[in-house]
């Protein structure tokens, strides 16, 4: 998976994804759009994508396998992949890259990167949307820009999203607070993270740019990096701080949390999430010598409990299938196991 990669600050912030959307003019946006104009958009799609070095697949011909490794890999959600509306997609050979078709917009070209690596994540997706452009009749107003199904995207088409774990910051009286009236001076937003079981998830938290129109994409970057760069060094500021004032209770609720992990038969999310916060918050700061753990494991462990088909997809099963098969999956990459 793309975000088991070595990225920049990922202590900090897990990924960085653009998303970039465009509309072909001449048909409603997809939420009003008939089957017919579903079909045209997504052959007049996968046509312009000839050239692209892109594999269209069509979502309501995917099995089970196939809908979660799109899932597992953060494209889009439950609902979209077992949607009966006629959707699509076209898959990069490039990890974290592709393109979802008949969504919100006709084309919503999705690039996703470990860390922080903004610059990277936007050439791959500009790339691709300057192709569209010149293939396709988009929809295009010289006095609003590109235009879009939400309002918050017209203009630029796109949405900037960093996904933080902020352990320190969230343990830090009023530092929430503190940080998100900070970000929307920059306007931006920060939300924390909810599982798509209505869980909050456990530090973490979403960054993601409001304004879209009357700025262009680089702005938009620029204001991204800077962001960035003062919420990482607040919150390992945060993280030092607990760590020396709180040494001892942070260093045994570490192991307390190594030890669940390593060994639980059965867990259920908002634990684990939990459990991985303490982790995540002591690593760096803590005699860990006992602890055969290291970032890239902690990462992993953090996107895998977040993200899992099988958490929203078996509705026949028990909560103990869940619950025995999401231990299992935790336990293998505690020991540096594989798990998919």
């Amino acid at each position: 998976m793309w975000y088991e990669n070595d990225g920049k600050n990922m202590d900090v912030v897990l990924s960085t994804k653009i998303i970039l959307n465009r509309n072909i003019k001449g048909f409603p946006f997809p939420p009003k759009m008939s089957d017919s104009d579903r079909e045209n958009v997504l052959g007049m799609v996968r046509q312009a994508a000839g050239s692209m070095d892109l594999n269209f697949v069509r979502t309501d011909e995917l099995d089970d396998a196939a809908k979660a490794d799109l899932y597992n890999q953060f494209f889009s959600g439950y609902a979209f992949l077992n949607s009966d509306a006629k959707t699509g997609y076209l898959i990069s050979k490039t990890e974290g890259l592709g393109v979802v078709i008949n969504n919100t917009d006709h084309i919503s070209i999705v690039s996703m990167v470990p860390g922080t690596d903004v610059a990277t994540a936007y050439k791959r997706a500009d790339e691709l949307a300057v192709k569209f452009e010149q293939s396709m009749d988009i929809a295009y107003s010289d006095k609003f820009g590109f235009l879009t199904s939400q309002i918050k995207s017209v203009g630029t088409g796109m949405q900037l999203i960093m996904t933080l774990a902020l352990p320190g910051i969230e343990k830090t009286e009023g530092a929430v607070n503190v940080l998100a009236r900070r970000v929307e001076k920059y306007d931006w937003q920060l939300i924390p993270m909810t599982h798509q079981d209505g869980i909050r998830e456990s530090g973490i938290y979403i960054l993601t740019n409001v304004a879209t129109l009357g700025v262009t994409e680089q702005e938009i970057i620029d204001k991204a990096q800077k962001v960035q760069d003062d919420i990482i060094k607040l919150e390992k500021s945060c993280r030092k701080n607990i760590c020396t004032k709180k040494k001892g209770i942070v260093e045994d609720q570490y192991y307390r949390a190594y030890a669940t992990l390593s060994y639980c038969r059965r867990i259920e999310t908002a634990e684990a999430l939990t459990l991985i916060n303490w982790l995540r918050l002591g690593q760096d700061y803590v005699d860990t010598s006992e602890a055969n753990l290291d970032w890239k494991k902690i990462n992993k462990l953090t996107q895998k409990v977040r993200r899992n088909y099988s958490d929203s997809a078996g509705k026949g099963s028990r909560p103990k299938d869940k619950s025995m098969a999401r231990a299992a999956l935790i336990r293998d990459i505690m020991k540096g196991g594989q798990a998919s």
